[in-house]
């Protein structure tokens, strides 16, 4: 992440996903009592805040579309010289 590849967004979603559904199995396979209480806790205070944490850089990571993406305006597209203005020479 501190070189910022690319390739973190993966890492990251891979991550958070674990962390929501290892919560979510925790929940769900614990016994009514003590044992899903402790479930709950762990997954409310420390999973979910962690599956939220590795969501920040992996949003982060995703191409921006109007970053990437600017208008053709060498002449070789007619729609987008038209909504621009822009005529070619």
């Amino acid at each position: 992440m501190l070189r910022r590849d690319p390739r973190r967004c993966f890492t990251a979603t891979a991550t958070a996903s674990l962390l929501v559904v290892d919560a979510w199995f925790d929940v769900t396979a614990s016994q009514p009592g003590p044992e899903l209480a402790t479930a709950v806790v762990m997954a409310e205070c420390a999973e979910l805040p962690m599956a939220a944490l590795c969501t920040v850089p992996a949003v982060r990571a995703l191409p921006s579309r109007t970053r990437d993406k600017g208008p053709d305006t060498d002449g070789s597209d007619p729609q987008v010289n038209a909504a621009t203005g822009f005529s070619p020479k």
